[in-house]
């Protein structure tokens, strides 16, 4: 666990709530467990109850929705507003903190202003700038150190995944336990296949572009896939430009044939417009502007440039 936040907990200089921020989720859930467990962990079989999510004053909140709604953060609420029955605290944790509604935020704001005694939030995050201002003021900031690219792209080398494919993996920042589920349960491979196919289609003629944007919706037709598309089309971008400055980190290894060829005639300013581009969409796209209408103004602005 962090150093900072066992010196709290050894301390006992425990803050109300937490904001804990890091690029993989799975590495701030991880972290969180084990923070939770040691504030509730009066003894070993307390800290395998929090582990097992069977604690009377722990509570975690962790949706495949994709949002987390006013009505789940007031259940959360309401628990937490009860007196601990174990021991000293309650804890409770909400995964993927970014995805809480505004209405949500709102209800949640009041409770961090005025929290019931020993109660403590821990609230997770990859997208800390989606994030109120207001919410960021009133927690304490724990930035949670990922494993590196290259440890998760081996350990996934090791578990049976191609190079091609765990490159990308971990330059999406995902941690092990998370990047074989998208291998398994979520047909991740040819949600990289159909990435990979749209942006080689515009490269070549443009026009094409947005004639194929039907076809690449079939495969990501959920939201959750058309964020990590667009991820994966910055990934791309940043690749050509990775080698145009000879630099060999590329998320897509074995595309790099394909790569070179695209950034002959594409300056390095031309990457940086495009992922300008890439991100604003990304933004939209949060924003629950249709998917459609997000990745044709993709293919219209890259329209413009390449012929």
């Amino acid at each position: 666990m962090n150093k900072q936040l066992q010196q709290l907990v050894t301390t006992q200089k425990l803050s109300h709530a937490y904001l804990m921020e890091g690029t993989q989720r799975t590495a701030l859930k991880d972290e969180a467990l084990q923070f939770a467990a040691e504030i509730l962990g009066t003894d070993d079989t307390a800290r395998s109850r929090v582990y097992q999510h069977n604690h009377s004053d722990f509570y975690w909140l962790e949706t495949d929705d994709q949002t987390i709604k006013k009505e789940m953060i007031e259940e959360v609420l309401h628990r937490m507003n009860r007196k601990p029955v174990e021991g000293q605290y309650k804890v409770y944790v909400i995964v993927d903190f970014d995805k809480v509604t505004v209405q949500g935020e709102n209800s949640i704001l009041k409770f961090l202003e005025e929290p019931p005694p020993n109660t403590i939030a821990l609230l997770l995050t990859t997208k800390s700038g989606g994030i109120l201002p207001t919410i960021h003021s009133r927690c304490q900031h724990i930035t949670v150190t990922a494993q590196s690219n290259s440890v998760i792209r081996t350990a996934l080398m090791n578990g049976g995944i191609n190079d091609g494919l765990a490159a990308t993996l971990a330059a999406l920042s995902f941690g092990e336990e998370e990047a074989m589920q998208w291998m398994e349960e979520k047909e991740f491979s040819e949600l990289r296949t159909a990435v990979l196919k749209w942006a080689d289609t515009m490269m070549a003629d443009s026009r094409m572009g947005l004639v194929h944007i039907v076809e690449l919706l079939q495969t990501v037709s959920e939201r959750e896939q058309q964020l990590l598309a667009l991820d994966m089309l910055q990934l791309y971008f940043q690749d050509v430009m990775y080698i145009k400055l000879n630099n060999d980190q590329l998320s897509f290894p074995d595309h790099k044939p394909k790569l070179e060829t695209v950034g002959r005639d594409m300056s390095l300013a031309r990457c940086v417009q495009w992922i300008d581009v890439i991100l604003l969409s990304k933004r939209n796209l949060l924003q629950y502007v249709s998917p459609m209408l997000v990745f044709e103004y993709i293919a219209i602005q890259i329209a413009k440039e390449v012929k």
